[in-house]
């Protein structure tokens, strides 16, 4: 069963949240965290492959590729790796289930 409460800590009404937008302070001299890699630099040091497949399955993965806003290589690489790991017998429940279970859920807005 999934709870839809908000946790305690969470303003609950309007004036509770603006009391609590009211405490927050801003940092500016604060460092900003590291920006997550460019495709080039996650690209450097892989190795081409090659392989057959469909026409639509090509389109299907670069539509795919698009909606995460990532390149097809590094779609393609996320599936093989979760299926590779889904192999591991030693893991508590098979990754693919556990990812089966997760898509299935309902997305939040």
């Amino acid at each position: 069963m999934i709870d839809n409460e908000p946790d305690p800590g969470y303003p609950r009404t309007p004036e509770a949240a603006e009391d609590f937008l009211n405490t927050l302070t801003y940092d500016d001299t604060a460092t900003l965290p590291p920006l997550p890699p460019a495709t080039d630099r996650i690209e450097h040091g892989m190795v081409a492959t090659s392989f057959k497949w469909t026409p639509e399955m090509r389109d299907r993965v670069r539509r795919k590729a698009a909606e995460h806003g990532v390149t097809p290589s590094i779609l393609i690489r996320q599936y093989i790796e979760m299926g590779l790991l889904s192999e591991q017998s030693e893991r508590m429940i098979p990754l693919a289930d556990a990812v089966r279970a997760l898509t299935s859920l309902p997305h939040s807005a």
